[in-house]
């Protein structure tokens, strides 16, 4: 057969039924003594930053959420529309922006550091410059058919005659093939000069070349090579 006992608990053991007011609910602020917190409209339960716990009303919640009373993030549901807010023109919350960093020479792509935006409309500065890296300018008003010349800011345009009275023969180097003047004059043309026949007839096979014209100053006469052996 089992056995079982129930323990018999008295009066001053248990909440009574009395406690449980109308629009109240059971709480405690000390051990073993549960009593009823009346709850007036529009109040919360809430233990705030001191004391013990309260029927709160909403300005005591929004102080305890640091909320200012109004304030309207989302709404009801979704968030709210508020882009004009962070207009970086003229918007109550701007946005930061800040002028775009100069096109200076070539670079790697990166993400940046900065804090703040860049506008849409937003210009980035090119400088004139010829250093190692650097992106090439156009400084000047070169016209079709020039031919590009580096100035000290980038590439300007001249003309052919432009270059030509920029360049000599001589910064051009020594040909290594018939230079063809398609029968014009050589104007000012100076020959191969020596100081005397004995300095001509020394010239070293290496130094002439069949058709080679040769003036000999002391002498004053004007020769040409027939043979050589290179």
């Amino acid at each position: 057969m089992v056995v079982i006992w129930k323990k018999l608990a008295f009066e001053d053991d248990v909440m009574l039924n009395s406690v449980a007011d109308a629009n109240a609910m059971l709480y405690s602020v000390s051990d073993n003594t549960p009593a009823a917190l009346a709850m007036a409209a529009s109040r919360i339960p809430a233990r705030l930053a001191a004391g013990n716990i309260v029927a709160a009303t909403k300005a005591e919640i929004l102080t305890l959420l640091n909320v200012a009373d109004g304030a309207d993030v989302t709404g009801s549901n979704a968030p709210q529309a508020h882009k004009d807010l962070h207009d970086p023109e003229d918007g109550s919350d701007p946005l930061d922006t800040a002028a775009p960093e100069a096109l200076l020479e070539v670079q790697a792509a990166a993400v940046g550091v900065s804090h703040s935006f860049a506008r849409a409309d937003h210009d980035h500065a090119i400088v004139h410059d010829i250093t190692d890296n650097s992106l090439v300018t156009v400084d000047g008003t070169p016209a079709d058919t020039e031919i590009a010349v580096w100035n000290a800011g980038g590439v300007d345009g001249e003309t052919p005659a432009e270059v030509a009275a920029r360049m000599a023969l001589d910064d051009i180097g020594v040909p290594d093939a018939g230079v063809d003047f398609d029968l014009q004059e050589a104007i000012d043309l100076v020959v191969f000069t020596v100081a005397n026949e004995a300095a001509r007839d020394a010239l070293s096979a290496a130094a002439t070349a069949v058709g080679m014209l040769c003036f000999a100053t002391g002498e004053l006469s004007i020769s040409i090579c027939t043979e050589s052996s290179i």
